[in-house]
């Protein structure tokens, strides 16, 4: 069984200055999310790990080679599906989409864009992959994923509602780590960057 996971964000992407929906969009790191993975590899130099997993989007994947450790792929990391509203800047969303746009802000965890998926979805998606991750593997895995993905396991553990789930910050390159603990069996989190 798994003890420990260290649960990354992908560096940075160039969302041309926006707020953006970028969802599943495949975009990969820019210059700056480059330098980002980087500085990620000098931190993992001292910190051993089993196994790897990471999203199939090329920024994850991007970020993850960067670490130069050798990695597995699973769909289910894949950031939430935005739809309709896949990398469009937020504010023409608000203008176009108004009505949607609150409903969105009312109901995070079941509000679904034209053709996407809910919080609540990502959230059953990604938590029946993380789940079996840390029944089936052992020691210390490394997860690379997106801000939505690490928001949902974190919201989960930590026992937060959905209302509250863009209070869990996810910078770009940021290192979550959880640690499970022998006695009780239950997740101790802390944010190391």
């Amino acid at each position: 069984m798994v003890e420990k996971v260290y649960l990354v964000r992908h560096g940075h992407i160039d969302t041309g200055g926006e707020k953006r929906y970028v969802g599943q969009s495949d975009i990969p790191l820019d210059a700056l999310g480059v330098q980002q993975a980087q500085q990620l590899a000098d931190s993992f130099k001292t910190i051993a790990v089993d196994t790897v997993f990471t999203s199939p989007l090329r920024r994850c994947v991007q970020t993850t080679e960067i670490l130069g450790k050798a990695y597995q792929v699973v769909e289910a990391f894949q950031e939430i599906n935005m739809g309709a509203w896949e990398n469009r800047p937020i504010e023409r969303v608000k203008a176009y989409d108004s009505i949607a746009f609150e409903e969105r802000g009312r109901d995070i965890e079941h509000f679904t864009p034209p053709q996407g998926e809910s919080f609540g979805a990502l959230s059953q998606r990604v938590l029946n992959a993380f789940d079996t991750l840390v029944e089936r593997y052992h020691g210390t895995v490394l997860i690379v994923a997106h801000a939505g993905v690490n928001r949902v396991i974190l919201r989960e553990l930590l026992g937060i509602p959905f209302k509250d789930i863009f209070s869990i910050e996810q910078a770009y390159a940021c290192i979550n780590e959880l640690v499970k603990t022998r006695h009780d069996k239950v997740w101790k989190y802390q944010k190391i960057v």
